[in-house]
């Protein structure tokens, strides 16, 4: 399964997806969210606030495009981005 994972501010943050298509959002270990489609292509949108360093919240979205030849996947932290990375088309 394809994943997208990067450690931003003492936080693990891991983009999982697959060709249902679905998307799963992980911040330390624990699943915050997930987002299912009826078809590709499509693009999913995952978002969740978390803690990073001492007393630092921050917004994070995890979006996932689906396309007939290639997966985009990348991860925003407070509207900057952080991780891209595009797969073949699963």
């Amino acid at each position: 399964m394809p994943a997208l994972q990067i450690d931003y501010r003492n936080a693990d943050l891991k983009l999982e997806f697959d060709e249902g298509p679905s998307a799963r959002l992980y911040i330390n270990n624990i699943q915050r969210v997930q987002e299912t489609a009826d078809q590709t292509p499509c693009t999913l949108r995952l978002s969740s606030s978390v803690q990073t360093d001492y007393e630092w919240h921050e917004f994070i979205e995890a979006i996932v495009t689906f396309g007939e030849d290639e997966t985009t996947a990348l991860i925003v932290a407070s509207n900057t981005q952080i991780a891209r990375e595009t797969f073949p088309a699963l």
